[in-house]
This record gives C-alpha cells, sequence and structure tokens, in this order.
C-alpha cells in the first residue's frame, strides 16, 4: 500500500496513526491496563508504516522521535521503571536502524540491476520529488502524467498525480503552450519560455519554462516559478523605469535636437530630432566620440569648417557656449533650417565631465523677424509719407480758409452797413465755417501726429501737473467746482500728451455741462480693468450725461452727438484722449447716467518709486 503513495499521503497516515497511538495509550493507562505492552504495540504501525521507505537515516529519525514520546508517557504515567525505559528506545532504535538499512540495500541492487521499466523508473526519484521547480512529465496534449512535491505545493490539486492543460496554464497563455508543444516533440527541447500558471484557487503567476523530450509520447517540463522575482522586477520599475521612461520620451518628443555625453566623451544619447535635424540616423552617433559624431553631421551647416573649429575647442576646454546661429543647407535627407546652438558642460555634485548640446529650431522665429522688420520699414515709410501727406494737405487746406475767413471779416467790417440783414448772416456763417474747418484741420493733424516711444517717457508728477491744469484754464474754470484728490499717485510717460488728456477731459467736462454749478472731480482707484503695473485715473462731471447705446461712439473722430450750434467743438477731443491712453498701453471707457453726468476711466502706468522725482 505505501509503496502505491507519494510522499505527502505517507506523511498524512503517518502522522494520524501517530496521533491514535498516542491516544490509545493515555486511554488504556486511564482504564487500568499496564502502560508499557499497550506503548510497544500501539506504536509500532505509526513507526513500521513511516520508515517502510526511508533510509538509513530517515528511519532513525523516526525511531528516535518515537522512543522520545514513549519515554515522556512511560516516565509520566508509571514512573522510572528502568527495564522498560531502557528496552523501549534501544528496541525501536534497533528496527528503525534494520529497516533503514534493508531500504538503503534494496534501492542500491534495484539502481544497480534493474533497467527502467516504468515512467517513475526512468527519473531519479531522489532528484525528481525534492526539485525546487516544478516538475511535469506531459504528454502531446501539454496534460500531466506525474508531477513532483513543487507542484502540487504550487499549483495545488495535491492528491492528484495528473492534471489537465487547461487546470495549470492560463486561459489567454493556451495557445502560445500548445505551439510551444509542438516545438518541443518536433525539435525535442524547447527552453526560455515565458507563460502563466495558475493555481488551484485560480491564482495566476508568472514561469519560465523549459523542455526536453523523452520519447515520442512524453516530455518532460522544468517550471521555475518568477513570481518573487517578477515582483522585484515591478518594484524596481515603478521606482525607475517610470522615470527614465519619462526622461527618455521627454527628450525624444523636444522640438529641440539634444546630444548628451559622458565623462569619457562619448555620445550616450541623441534623441530623435537630431535625426530629421541633419538627416542622419541618430543610433551612428551613440556610443561614438564627441569629436566623431560631430564630424558625421557638422559638414550640414554653412560655414562648417568654423562652426566645428568653435565646437572642438569648447569640448577639449570643457567651455559653455551659450548661442550660436547656425545655417543648415537643405539636401534630399533634410530641409533649410536656422537652428541656434548651445553647448552646457554637466557639473553638478553627483556628476562632472559630461556635455549636453542643444539644437533649437529658430526658422520660424527668424522668419518672423525679417517679417516684422520688413513691416516696421513699410509703416515708417508709410507714416513718414502719411505725416508729410497730412502737413501738405493742411498746409494746402489751411490756406483758401484762411483767405475766406479774413475776406468775410473784411466785408463784415467795411461792407455791413451796405448789406441786408441776411446777408450779414451769410458772412458770419462763413466766417465761423472757416473757422471750424481749421479747426477741424488741426485736430486731424494732433491725431496723426500722436505717436510715442516709450523709451522717451518719463515720471511725471501727476498732483503737480493738474494743479499747473487749473492754472492753465483758469478763465474756463470760473463759476465751475473742480475738486482733485490730493493723493494722485505718479505714472510714466510723456508729460505733454498726459497733460493733454487730463486737459481735454476737464474741458469736456466743462463744455458739455447745463447745471447752474458744473462739478468736476479728479481722483484715482483701484479696480479690476488695472494691475499693480498701472493706475486707473477718473474724471467725473455732473453734466448732461451720455447715452448708453453712444458711450462706445462717443471716442470715435469727429463724433458729436449733439447738435453744433448747441456746443462748440470738433468732436475730436475724446479721440485723441483714448489715442493718447492706447499709446501709454492704457485703455479708456466712460460710466454715465443721462441727466446725472458722466465719469471718464483711464488707466496708465504706474511709474516706480525707484525713479527719481519730477
Amino acid at each position: 500500500m505505501a509503496s502505491g503513495l507519494n510522499s505527502t499521503e505517507r506523511t498524512i497516515i503517518s502522522s494520524v496513526s501517530y496521533v491514535v497511538a498516542l491516544v490509545v495509550s493515555i486511554v488504556m493507562d486511564q482504564m487500568g491496563i499496564a502502560l508499557t505492552p499497550v506503548v510497544f504495540v500501539a506504536f509500532a504501525f505509526p513507526f513500521l508504516f513511516g520508515t517502510r521507505t526511508l533510509r538509513l537515516r530517515g528511519a532513525l529519525l523516526v525511531a528516535a522521535g518515537i522512543s522520545v514520546t514513549g519515554l515522556a508517557l512511560l516516565l509520566f504515567y508509571e514512573g522510572p521503571a528502568i527495564v522498560s525505559l531502557i528496552a523501549f528506545p534501544l528496541s525501536y532504535m534497533a528496527v528503525g536502524g534494520l529497516i533503514g538499512w534493508l531500504n538503503e540495500r534494496r534501492q542500491a541492487k534495484r539502481a544497480m540491476w534493474q533497467q527502467p521499466r516504468s515512467l517513475k523508473d526512468r527519473y531519479d526519484e531522489d532528484l525528481f520529488e525534492p526539485a525546487l521547480n516544478i516538475l511535469h512529465f506531459i504528454d502531446r496534449e501539454g496534460s500531466v502524467v506525474r508531477r513532483n512535491e513543487a507542484s502540487r505545493t504550487t499549483i495545488g490539486h495535491p492528491t492528484r498525480r495528473s492534471l489537465q492543460l487547461s487546470e495549470y496554464v492560463h486561459p489567454s497563455e493556451t495557445t502560445k503552450i500548445k505551439t510551444e508543444l509542438i516545438r518541443l516533440f518536433d525539435r525535442g527541447e524547447v527552453r526560455g519560455i515565458e507563460t502563466r500558471f495558475v493555481s488551484e484557487d485560480r491564482k495566476s503567476f508568472p514561469v519560465e519554462i523549459r523542455g526536453s523530450r523523452v520519447n515520442e509520447r512524453l516530455a518532460i517540463m522544468e517550471a521555475r516559478d518568477r513570481s518573487t522575482e517578477a515582483e522585484l522586477e515591478r518594484q524596481i520599475m515603478e521606482t525607475e523605469a517610470p522615470h527614465r521612461r519619462l526622461i527618455e520620451d521627454s527628450i525624444d518628443t523636444l522640438d529641440s535636437g539634444i546630444i548628451m555625453t559622458d565623462r569619457k566623451r562619448e555620445v550616450i544619447w541623441a534623441n530623435a530630432t537630431i535625426g530629421k535635424f541633419f538627416g542622419i540616423d541618430r543610433d551612428r552617433l551613440i556610443g561614438v566620440d564627441a569629436k566623431s559624431a560631430l564630424s558625421r553631421y557638422v559638414g550640414a551647416f554653412e560655414d562648417a569648417q568654423a562652426l566645428s573649429k568653435v565646437m572642438e575647442e569648447a569640448i577639449d576646454k570643457g567651455e559653455r557656449i551659450d548661442s550660436i546661429v547656425c545655417h543648415v543647407r537643405p539636401t534630399l535627407s533634410r530641409a533649410e533650417r536656422i537652428l541656434e546652438y548651445r553647448s552646457i558642460p554637466i557639473e553638478t555634485d553627483r556628476y562632472k565631465g559630461g556635455r549636453i548640446d542643444h539644437y533649437i529650431d529658430i526658422t520660424e522665429l527668424k522668419q518672423l523677424e525679417e517679417s516684422l522688420r520688413e513691416k516696421t520699414r513699410n509703416l515708417e515709410r508709410s507714416n513718414e509719407k502719411l505725416e508729410e501727406f497730412s502737413h501738405v494737405v493742411s498746409h494746402d487746406l489751411k490756406e483758401p480758409l484762411r483767405t475766406v475767413e479774413t475776406f468775410s471779416s473784411f466785408l463784415l467790417e467795411d461792407y455791413e452797413d451796405k448789406l441786408d440783414k441776411e446777408g450779414v448772416d451769410y458772412l458770419n456763417t462763413l466766417k465761423r465755417t472757416s473757422a471750424r474747418m481749421r479747426q477741424l484741420i488741426n485736430d486731424l493733424l494732433s491725431l496723426a501726429s500722436i505717436h510715442m516711444d516709450t523709451k522717451s517717457f518719463e515720471r511725471i508728477n501727476t498732483q503737480r501737473m493738474l494743479e499747473e491744469i487749473r492754472e492753465d484754464l483758469e478763465i474756463r474754470l470760473r463759476g465751475v467746482n473742480l475738486q482733485v484728490a490730493g493723493d494722485l499717485p505718479p505714472v510714466r510717460g510723456s508729460r505733454v500728451r498726459i497733460g493733454e488728456l487730463f486737459s481735454n477731459l476737464v474741458v469736456n467736462g466743462i463744455k458739455y455741462n447745463d447745471k447752474a454749478l458744473p462739478m468736476i472731480r479728479v481722483g484715482w482707484q483701484k479696480d479690476a480693468r488695472s494691475n499693480n503695473n498701472s493706475v486707473t485715473f477718473f474724471v467725473e462731471d455732473n453734466g448732461i450725461g451720455i447715452e448708453s447705446r453712444y458711450q462706445e461712439r462717443v471716442f470715435g473722430i469727429f463724433e458729436k452727438l449733439n447738435p453744433r450750434e448747441d456746443y462748440e467743438g470738433t468732436g475730436a477731443g475724446l479721440a485723441i484722449c483714448r489715442r493718447i491712453v492706447e499709446e501709454h498701453g492704457g485703455t479708456i471707457w466712460v460710466e454715465s447716467e443721462v441727466g446725472k453726468g458722466s465719469t471718464f476711466y483711464f488707466t496708465i502706468p504706474r511709474a516706480r518709486e525707484v525713479e527719481t522725482h519730477a
């Protein structure tokens, strides 16, 4: 019976019978039966069953274990009976040694004289069962016909000698394993195959298998459990690989070409953009000396010899190159480009001696710069022609206007008494219209001439400027309540234009006011339309107000929303204000309610505190 059982089954039966013998001995002693013969008889079965197939050392260990148990029972229940205490261990040790010796003799003879006649005989029991890796004898379909202890422990199904392919191979790997089985029986051997097995509780684990054909129907397959190895690999991948992949992929996706060299001056990495820029295989550069690698693509540049000399000198001396503009000549394998070359030595606490070369594509930037320069030149020429045209036209227009206005005055002075009332009105209308036309031309010239260079901006004491404006407008401000905040912040801009801006808005508040006591208030505030680099000013009046639908239109050139005979002016004042504000990089807007007044807001750059006060 024992010869047909595997080691696990024999161990289970021996353990159970040992426990039974122990219980029987204790029960018999409680019943008053002499314990010595009971112990001898009760432990005979587990002893003989357990040592039946063991070699000498194993049999002696089992005999020693049972002897210790028997002596403990005898000492505890019967007391120090010298004969029993000596006879029990001696007899078990002698019998155990004899059984072990006989088993070794029998196995030696079998190995020497018997030819293998079965699957069990073809594979050494001492190598098969104790093997650390999973061992399977399998047929052509992958069914296991015999398995070792490692298979029963790892895969499960400990009481089964055979397994079907689907019971131990992961479903997704079945087709792959069947293909490898065909190769195994055709070629006689396979190795290094990574796949996944499943255990009895349906948990998968990675294995690496190799196999060898035994005969036409059978093969032996060894599977190494890679669970621990795979877990370590996973942990390493989680900690290092993502960062490496991220770095490599990030460098490869850059629009800039990158070449990295180590302290040995060998290229360790060149990204995909390098190949695109120079029309070469980047792999030809990796592992090559830095100068040799440079020689493989430097010929793509215009003035290649001079560039190569500068680059090689920087490599030899370990110097930094901040910026060199290089022109790449076009060929069938590369496009024409303008590159900015930078070379930076690696000098950190952890690594010294390496180098990173950058090639930044600035082709579009240079094209945009050239286009911008051309547009600027055209705009400057256009502005010069426009200014020249404006002055010529204004001169040509104002000259006949002055003539009309002068002769109208002469006629009114010399012939007023000879003309009827209607004729006098005609001449007065002609004179006023000529004067208004002259003012329109002047306003148009003023608007066209507003063009400022920010380099000419200066710090302006706004508080002092408003006091000067109050003095200049003294006559117009008679009967007007002008209130100026006492903490106006300094600004940065054109002193003349900023003064014109404030003056125009104050005059505008006086002009379009129907109240008995006009009120104008000048102040500043911070709101959502400004930031720390600008100041929001306001000029508030209690005049006639502006309807909401016209609050954007009032900033148009020559826009007057009221009849000309009611209010003097050309309608260019607010357009000039907007132009001045926009030339300073600010914005202007109005908030108004008809009959209650208007508030004009505008932003102007704030003056820095470190500037000298005006």
